[in-house]
C-alpha cells in the first residue's frame, strides 16, 4: 500500500472517528449504539497501520485477493450494524406500542370519570 494511499486512508478514518465523537457529544446517538460504529472505525485503523495484518488475515480465510477481503470484512460490518439497528427498532416498535396501550387505558379512564362528573352534575340540579 502505498504511503499516499496510508495517508488518505488515515485521513478518512480520522475524519469519521471525528463524526462519531461528534455526534456522542450532541448526544445524536447513544453510546451503546455507536460501539458498532467505533469497533469499525478501529478495525479500519489497524489495517492502515498494518496493511501486512490484512494480507495475513485473508490469507488465513484463502482469500487471495485482500481486496476481495476488504470487501468481506464490510460487508460483515454492513450486517452487523444492519442487524443492531433491527433490534434497535424492534424494541422501539414494543415501547410504541406499550405507550400507545397506556394512553388509550388513561383516555377511558378520563371518558369514565367525565361521565361520572356530568351524570353527578345533572343529578344536583
Amino acid at each position: 500500500m502505498s504511503g499516499i494511499l496510508r495517508c488518505a486512508l488515515g485521513a478518512g478514518v480520522l475524519i469519521y472517528f471525528i463524526l462519531v465523537i461528534y455526534f456522542l457529544k450532541r448526544r445524536l446517538i447513544d453510546l451503546k449504539y455507536s460501539l458498532v460504529w467505533l469497533l469499525a472505525g478501529i478495525c479500519l485503523a489497524v489495517f492502515i497501520i498494518w496493511p501486512d495484518a490484512l494480507y495475513t488475515l485473508m490469507g488465513a480465510f484463502g482469500i487471495s485477493v485482500p481486496v476481495n477481503g476488504v470487501f468481506l470484512v464490510c460487508i460483515g460490518f454492513i450486517i452487523v450494524i444492519l442487524m443492531s439497528m433491527t433490534a434497535i427498532v424492534s424494541k422501539q416498535t414494543d415501547r410504541i406500542k406499550q405507550l400507545v396501550q397506556h394512553q388509550a387505558l388513561l383516555e377511558k379512564r378520563i371518558r369514565e370519570l367525565e361521565e361520572k362528573e356530568t351524570a353527578g352534575s345533572k343529578e344536583g340540579k
